[in-house]
């Protein structure tokens, strides 16, 4: 139902339009009000969806009623006049009517269409009001989240052209975004010389070739006069019909964690060297140690009694441990990052290998050894026989036994290898999972006799050397099972 005021004080004239209405049909309700005191009353105490108001009443003129600004915003206004004068309808329509009508015969009967139409109108409008409105608050919530942004975030179109730039992008260049706009390639003229057509060349293809990227370290020239290093991701973006619209990218500055991350090498490397004199210069009394006792026990072995026989013998046996300790501890400072070789390493060829040099220990445990295909994978030969080595020899000491078969396997998963080296003995407990690749750690379920506890953790410094990781987790019914992943990322043809 439409409610509608009538404020009109001709008798004949409410009549005509009320007839109309009445032919329509039941979908309008006419309020009538003869003067501006009496429209004023029933707009305070109802709401109305139209409002049909005469120019000239007895206490005033009609578009006094428009004075009332959230009247008029809530529902359409019709002024009707006798005389069709211009001037008059401009005020109205100024003061906030939708239309005006000029009185006659036809009008009043056409009244019901007019009203109609007046009603669509309004709803038109409203509707756009909604949508601007909508607009409007998106908008501000996309500019408080993209200028709050501590990253650089960029638009540039599909031939280039930089269309839109977060506030950040002051804090990076000193400059506001149309100050960068003025001056012709200013974010690419703003990045090293040595990596500057790198960049661009990169942003080009990408473009072109509506493709994505991340995390492509520069350095870019910051407002304070110095370079920092920056990386730079994006993606294509479409509108919602499908259309190209260009890139968006996001420029984050890394300067702090990359001068970290050289710091840190620089620590592990130093570390590295230190364990490496350290553990060589200890080596050195421990080979005439050992061989004293030897001789010791090959001179005056029948002039000794069983305690010092036993003593001699710990020390010899202590003396070894010793020196497979320092072994290992010079094997995980020499395994430091060396170049991939060009063509991929046969990691069933290494398997075989080492299997072979440990022919001894297998068949006097009578271990079966089962190896799946292996792929081949772009890390120097020495290093990955390195890993097996320790993943083999640490199954043999924990897990070998006749019946309790090792199994040596691996797989690729797109840019990634996996390899592993399964059990089945005792397995690692839940608690020790994680730190049992730590130097010298030996998990809390493990024999305390065998072993340096280096072995592990030189596996995990592999692993990580080329972008993968090491763990390890429970073989079914019972064991362990040891993974190490390399990235292959690029590598492949």
């Amino acid at each position: 139902m439409v409610n509608i005021l009538l404020v009109e004080d001709e008798c004949a004239h409410v009549d005509l339009i009320q007839r109309a209405f009445e032919d329509h049909g039941p979908a309008f309700r006419l309020t009538v009000a003869s003067c501006l005191g009496e429209a004023d009353r029933h707009l305070r105490e109802k709401r109305f969806d139209l409002v049909l108001f005469d120019f000239l009443l007895p206490d005033g003129k009609g578009t006094e009623l428009l004075r009332n600004v959230d009247l008029v915003s809530s529902c359409p206004f019709i002024l009707m006049t006798s005389h069709g004068d211009e001037k008059l309808a401009v005020e109205a329509l100024k003061a906030g009517a939708l239309d005006y009508v000029v009185k006659s015969a036809e009008t009043f009967s056409t009244m019901p269409k007019l009203v109609e139409r007046a009603l669509r109108e309004w709803q038109l409008v409203e509707d756009r009001k909604q949508a601007e409105e909508a607009l409007r608050l998106s908008e501000e919530k996309f500019r408080a989240i993209a200028d709050y942004s501590f990253d650089l975030g960029l638009w540039f179109g599909v031939d280039g052209e930089l269309l839109w730039a977060n506030r950040a992008i002051e804090r990076f260049t000193g400059k506001t975004f149309e100050e960068c706009r003025e001056v012709a390639d200013h974010i690419f003229s703003s990045i090293h010389e040595e990596e500057r057509r790198n960049i661009r060349d990169i942003m080009v293809s990408a473009l072109a070739d509506r493709t994505s990227g991340n995390n492509i370290p520069f350095r870019l020239h910051y407002q304070e006069g110095v370079f920092r290093w920056v990386s730079i991701s994006w993606v294509p973006i479409y509108s919602r019909n499908g259309e190209y619209l260009g890139i968006r990218a996001n420029i984050r500055d890394i300067h702090d964690l990359k001068r970290a991350l050289e710091n840190l090498e620089e620590v592990n490397h130093e570390l590295d060297a230190f364990v490496y004199t350290v553990s060589h210069d200890l080596r050195t009394p421990l080979t005439p140690i050992i061989g004293f006792a030897q001789l010791l026990e090959e001179r005056f072995h029948n002039q000794m009694d069983e305690s010092s026989l036993e003593m001699l013998s710990c020390i010899e046996q202590q003396g070894r441990n010793m020196l497979a300790l320092l072994e290992d501890l010079l094997r995980l400072a020499r395994a430091g990052y060396l170049e991939r070789p060009l063509e991929a390493v046969d990691a069933g060829g290494v398997v075989r290998e080492v299997v072979l040099e440990l022919h001894e220990k297998i068949s006097q445990d009578a271990i079966e050894i089962k190896q799946n295909p292996l792929p081949f994978v772009h890390i120097p030969r020495t290093l990955l026989k390195q890993i097996f080595e320790n993943l083999i020899q640490n199954a043999i000491l924990y897990a070998g036994s006749a019946g309790n078969p090792i199994e040596i396997g691996g797989n690729r998963v797109a840019e990634k290898v996996f390899f592993f080296v399964r059990d089945h003995g005792p397995g690692v407990p839940q608690e020790d999972r994680k730190r049992i690749f730590e130097v010298f750690c030996r998990g809390s379920g493990e024999k305390k006799t065998g072993g340096t506890g280096v072995g592990l953790a030189t596996v995990r410094k592999i692993a990580r050397q080329y972008g993968g990781f090491a763990w390890v987790d429970e073989t079914p019914n019972g064991g362990a099972t040891f993974w190490v992943s390399v990235d292959e990322e690029g590598l492949l043809d």
